[in-house]
């Protein structure tokens, strides 16, 4: 248990100690990406897209091809400086999260050159799935509009509020698997904590074509 705890303890000090990483298809298929940071990881979809979905990311998105989406217990994430204790707090006590979006200029995989990128390809459907499951997760205010929370921690980003808690058996890379799953990959999010467990759930579902699909 205490290995376990220790192991999340890092995830979360990996998302809050982010960096600016390096800036570095085809038929009925649509694309998206995931990338593994090492200790968390990132669902990265095209913002022409989001914003069918999500018109209000508008207003702090007008420009650029994707947003790279994070999502985790906001004190911890927030803080000016990641602390034991506020990681402890987010494992066993959290009570807000949030969605850290960032704004991603052409091929993400160039962006994050240094990082293991995943193109996942999946049906219209899947897709149209997948970003009703990212829409979902904004908390919305009582006149429908998003709550921003601030500037993010690099680049152009910005914290949001959103839904669910952060907990020690549902982390940040929980909610990445199971916003593959309902884009209709072969995941099983109720097994996930770490990145490496996405990571290597994802390279098994893409491994045939590159197509996720169930």
């Amino acid at each position: 248990m205490r290995i376990v705890v220790l192991a999340l303890v890092l995830t979360l000090f990996g998302c809050a100690t982010a960096s600016d990483p390096a800036r570095g298809e085809g038929g009925d298929w649509r694309s998206f990406y995931v990338v593994n940071h090492g200790l968390h990881t990132g669902l990265v979809i095209a913002r022409p897209d989001l914003l069918q979905v999500l018109p209000a990311l508008a207003e702090a998105f007008s420009d650029g091809d994707f947003v790279e989406f994070g999502w985790g217990d906001e004190d911890f994430y927030r803080a000016p400086q990641a602390t034991l204790s506020l990681a402890l707090r987010a494992l066993f006590g959290s009570t807000a999260a949030v969605l850290h979006a960032v704004k991603i200029d052409g091929d993400p995989r160039r962006r994050f050159a240094a990082s293991e990128v995943i193109e996942v390809r999946v049906t219209e459907d899947g897709y149209q799935r997948l970003l009703a499951f990212v829409a979902r997760t904004f908390t919305h205010s009582a006149t429908g509009t998003l709550v921003v929370l601030g500037p993010g921690l690099y680049g152009e980003s910005r914290f949001y509020q959103a839904e669910g808690r952060y907990s020690l058996f549902y982390t940040c890379n929980t909610w990445v698997a199971e916003a593959l799953a309902a884009s209709n990959c072969q995941m099983s999010p109720t097994a996930v904590i770490t990145a490496g467990s996405v990571m290597s759930q994802l390279r098994r579902a893409t491994a045939v074509g590159a197509s996720c699909v169930d």
